[in-house]
C-alpha cells in the first residue's frame, strides 16, 4: 500500500465505528473520494452505498454500533419506549430520528446488510427534538415519547412507560403538551387518552396517577386503551 494511503487510513482511526460521508472527509483530505475507494478495495473499510463508507471496528450488536457511530440520531417512538419501560414490549424494529436524509439512507442500508430492521424519521427541525443522553445514545425524552406513542396507537408502550416511571415522569408537562395533540386519524386528544387510561388503572386497583375525569365518546379508542391498560397492570 502506498505511504499516502497508509497515512490517510491512519487519519481515519478517530472515526472507527462510524459511517462517514465522502463529502465530509473531503474537508480533511481533498482526494477523499479516490482514497476511500482504494481502501474499500483493500477491505480496510466498507463501502455502504454511494457516497458513504463505514470505518470498521468490533461491534457486538446494533446498540454497540449506534453508540459508536458519530452521526446525529435520536432513538425514538416504540424503540425509545423500550428504554423507559424496561422493554415491556420487545420489538425488533429500531426507529431513529435523523436530520440528514443521505445519512438516513446509508443507515438503513448498513442495517439491512446486517439483518437490522431500521426505520428512519427525518426531522426538519432537529434542534427541537427533546432527548436525553443514555450512555453514548440520544434517546427521545420520556414525556415526548409517551405522547408520540399515543399519537401512533402504541398504547401499551406509552402506558407501560408512565406506569414504570410514575414517580419521576413530569405529569404537568405531559398533560400540557398532550392537550392539542390527537391520536392519528381520530378527534381524540392525547390528553383524553391519558386521563381515560389512568382512570382505568385506578379501577383495576393499580397505583393511582393524578388525573381529571375523562370525557370522550370514541368507543373503539376506549377498547384499545382498556386492552393496553389491562396488560400493563397485569404484567407491571
Amino acid at each position: 500500500m502506498p505511504d499516502y494511503l497508509k497515512v490517510f487510513h491512519e487519519r481515519l482511526r478517530e472515526l472507527e465505528g462510524s459511517l462517514v460521508r465522502v463529502k465530509s472527509v473531503k474537508e480533511i483530505e481533498p482526494n477523499a473520494k479516490e482514497y476511500l475507494s482504494k481502501l474499500s478495495k483493500e477491505d480496510l473499510i466498507e463501502r455502504v452505498k454511494w457516497g458513504w463508507y463505514w470505518v470498521p471496528t468490533k461491534i457486538r450488536d446494533i446498540w454497540d454500533f449506534l453508540g459508536k457511530d458519530k452521526n446525529f440520531k435520536v432513538v425514538s417512538a416504540q424503540t425509545a419506549a423500550s428504554f423507559w419501560n424496561n422493554d415491556f414490549v420487545h420489538r425488533d424494529v429500531y426507529v431513529l430520528k435523523v436530520k440528514d436524509k443521505s445519512y438516513g439512507r446509508a443507515l438503513k442500508e448498513f442495517g439491512k446488510k446486517r439483518g437490522w430492521d431500521i426505520e428512519v424519521e427525518y426531522s426538519k427541525a432537529p434542534s427541537k427534538i427533546k432527548y436525553r443522553q443514555i450512555g453514548n445514545l440520544f434517546v427521545e425524552d420520556m414525556e415526548d415519547n409517551v405522547i408520540e406513542c399515543l399519537q401512533n396507537w402504541a398504547f401499551i408502550d406509552a402506558f407501560a412507560t408512565v406506569y414504570e416511571n410514575r414517580k419521576r415522569i413530569n405529569l404537568d408537562r405531559l398533560y400540557k403538551e398532550s392537550y392539542w395533540k390527537r391520536v392519528s386519524k381520530t378527534n381524540v386528544r392525547v390528553k383524553q387518552v391519558l386521563e381515560y387510561g389512568f382512570h382505568q388503572m385506578a379501577k383495576l386497583g393499580a397505583v393511582r396517577i393524578p388525573h381529571k375525569e375523562p370525557r370522550f365518546n370514541d368507543n373503539f379508542v376506549k377498547r384499545e386503551i382498556n386492552e393496553a391498560v389491562e396488560k400493563v397492570v397485569e404484567l407491571g
